[in-house]
């Protein structure tokens, strides 16, 4: 690569394979080329130590640019790009344009497919969008003359992902696959003969490391004990305790009245009543996925509450203040009244369980089920407010939204109008993490508004889209997923509250 590149690849795909995305790229930045390799003439240039750096998301941009021009300055500064090839990839605009101006501007790097998901050539599950699957002329037209495109094949089924992760090395670097593959493959091994090696010594040192371990363990406890007496109960004491509902009042809320169990700094909850509705989209809804049918009668028996605003970081930093809870980045996009982000799943459990503690009630995260009830708030269109995005519903990727912050940030909780419910931003802003593990389809789901909790419990449901989602993931049966070490500036969450009958 040569010195005035700023990146090896720019890795381009769809927000719907962002799992896929950050497997591929740690893999890729981790990638181990033979010592005897390194420094070789090839057509790519002296092969180098590293692929690193690889680009891949927006948060690498400094501050400063509209998102097109930084876009176009990394799609400029990069040696290659490297596409994950999926449906969503081929539907999506925005891989499409960076395809587009990287052949149009640069027909002599090379674009490198490699494919995640779908079938090339299926008009069911194609995966290459038109810039790739057609030559692109200099003035950046999509012609209509196809291109044969040769791509790496992530799936079991295909490559598997080392001899596909070898294939996008070595077209990076100007080799041969089958070379950089045996090479790659005898160094694995040699690791794993140094690995057996160190377990075990480590097991020798195990038995006396288990000793300092207790002691250590015994520390931590003495500290949270000593963190409790000293700090949070304290402000338990303040904060929260005359103002925690009791029994009687609890029971006399009626639906969509507000409440607030604290002095200052905690989730504002509106009471939703119980009831049935028709879960997921109908088959002629535009934009739908597969993942939300097939639609189903849901029944809620019981009344529950639901935060009126997405979790705020003036919320989270009372928690984080007082020893509750991790620090979470902003990512510049401010504190206070925004949308708290770079949340993990497990972070969002540990508020609502912070935030029992400090009530001595039933805080948790809402159901799938709950989230689409709470959403719809009675209605059947595609969004709470119609079937078209329309301009000022939402913060969201799309041109007729009418935001300042639209692609750009997260908007201050409460800037768009609230659902029939009174509850803000149950689309567009932030994704919200809910209960459930994750599904390819609803066969199965509970009925009776309970969380789904079987299956891939490595990935949890995410609803309600973001600042940087296409409109279609705005709509109320949109379901997507993360996984739970997920620390992203597009996710955060809201919580809910189980109420007295």
């Amino acid at each position: 690569m040569a010195e005035s590149f700023k990146y090896r690849a720019f890795l381009s795909y769809s927000h719907a394979d962002t799992a896929a995305a950050k497997r591929v790229h740690g893999r890729l930045e981790g990638f181990r080329i033979d010592n005897d390799l390194i420094g070789r003439n090839t057509p790519m240039g002296p092969i180098p130590a590293t692929l690193r750096p690889i680009f891949r998301d927006r948060h690498e941009f400094d501050a400063g640019g509209s998102l097109a021009e930084l876009t176009a300055a990394a799609l400029e500064g990069s040696a290659a790009l490297i596409v994950l090839a999926s449906p969503h990839a081929a539907r999506s605009k925005y891989v499409n344009e960076e395809l587009r101006q990287f052949k149009s501007h640069h027909p002599e790097r090379p674009v490198i497919p490699l494919i995640v998901d779908g079938e090339p050539g299926d008009p069911k599950k194609e995966c290459f969008p038109p810039a790739l699957r057609f030559s692109v002329a200099p003035d950046g037209a999509i012609t209509d003359s196809p291109v044969d495109v040769l791509a790496a094949d992530l799936r079991e089924q295909g490559d598997g992902i080392e001899l596909a992760l070898a294939k996008v090395a070595a077209r990076l670097i100007g080799l041969a696959p089958d070379d950089v593959y045996r090479r790659a493959d005898r160094e694995r091994r040699r690791q794993a003969r140094r690995t057996r090696r160190v377990v075990a010594l480590f097991f020798v040192m195990l038995v006396g490391i288990i000793g300092s371990l207790v002691g250590l363990i015994e520390k931590e406890a003495i500290k949270e004990q000593f963190n409790w007496f000293t700090v949070m109960q304290p402000y338990r004491v303040a904060n929260f305790d005359p103002y925690v509902l009791k029994p009687d009042a609890e029971r006399a809320l009626k639906p969509l009245v507000s409440f607030r169990e604290c002095a200052k700094d905690c989730p504002e909850m509106i009471v939703i009543a119980a009831g049935g509705f028709t879960m997921g989209s109908p088959a002629t809804e535009q934009g739908r996925y597969t993942n939300e049918g097939p639609q189903h009668k849901v029944t809620i028996a019981k009344r529950f509450a639901v935060s009126k605003f997405d979790v705020t970081f003036a919320d989270w930093d009372a928690c984080v203040s007082v020893g509750g809870c991790p620090n979470a980045a902003d990512s510049g996009f401010g504190r206070d009244t925004k949308p708290v982000i770079n949340v993990r799943w497990d972070d969002a459990k540990t508020y609502v369980a912070w935030l029992s503690k400090m009530t001595g009630q039933p805080y948790r995260l809402l159901t799938e089920a709950e989230w689409e009830y709470a959403a719809r708030a009675g209605t059947t269109t595609a969004y709470y407010w119609g079937d078209d995005i329309n301009n000022g519903n939402a913060n969201a990727n799309c041109k007729g939204c009418g935001s300042k912050w639209d692609d750009q940030q997260t908007s201050p909780v409460g800037s768009f109008a609230a659902n029939p419910f009174g509850l803000y931003d149950m689309a567009g802003n932030v994704f919200q993490w809910v209960q459930d593990c994750n599904h390819p389809d609803y066969n199965g789901a509970p009925t009776d508004g309970s969380a789904w909790t079987s299956g891939d419990c490595s990935n949890r449901v995410v609803r309600g889209g973001s600042w940087g989602s296409d409109p279609q993931a705005l709509r109320s049966a949109y379901r997507f997923w993360g996984r739970t070490d997920d620390r992203v500036l597009i996710l955060g969450f809201r919580v809910g509250r189980t109420l007295t009958p």
